[in-house]
């Protein structure tokens, strides 16, 4: 029998969601495509600037996905890692993560930044599609 610790590494913990992550989830992967589907886009997005080191922001990453998933088609998530696309943080002002921004109609709408509570996500998301 494997020790706790290294059995965990062999066959990992998965956790079950209730709700199924957006489809509509995507990895920003450089300025370009950020213009093309988050600025083009004509479904709101919530923009998640994020750094793999942060810590917060391993907890908000799956809140945000659960709550948008669970707005079907109505809303996108664009996730941007700030080391991969740092210019895109400084040019949206990013001074610290996690930063969301609400973005409808290629303008910044609402933004907020810091680990959040489910509630106040909802309404944040609530406010961006008008529900």
């Amino acid at each position: 029998m494997l020790p706790r610790r290294l059995a965990r590494l062999v066959h990992p913990v998965r956790r079950l969601s209730t709700c199924n992550p957006s489809q509509a989830a995507f990895t920003v992967q450089d300025e370009e495509d950020f213009r093309d589907r988050v600025l083009g886009s004509s479904t709101p997005v919530v923009v998640d600037f994020h750094a793999q080191w942060c810590g917060p922001c391993k907890l908000l990453g799956p809140r945000l996905e659960t709550i948008i998933g669970g707005k079907g088609e109505k809303v996108h998530l664009a996730k941007v890692d700030i080391d991969n696309v740092s210019d895109l943080a400084l040019d949206y002002g990013v001074s610290a993560v996690p930063s969301v921004l609400a973005v409808k109609d290629g303008k910044v709408v609402d933004k907020f930044v810091g680990l959040q509570e489910e509630s106040r996500i909802e309404a944040f998301v609530n406010r961006l599609i008008g529900e």
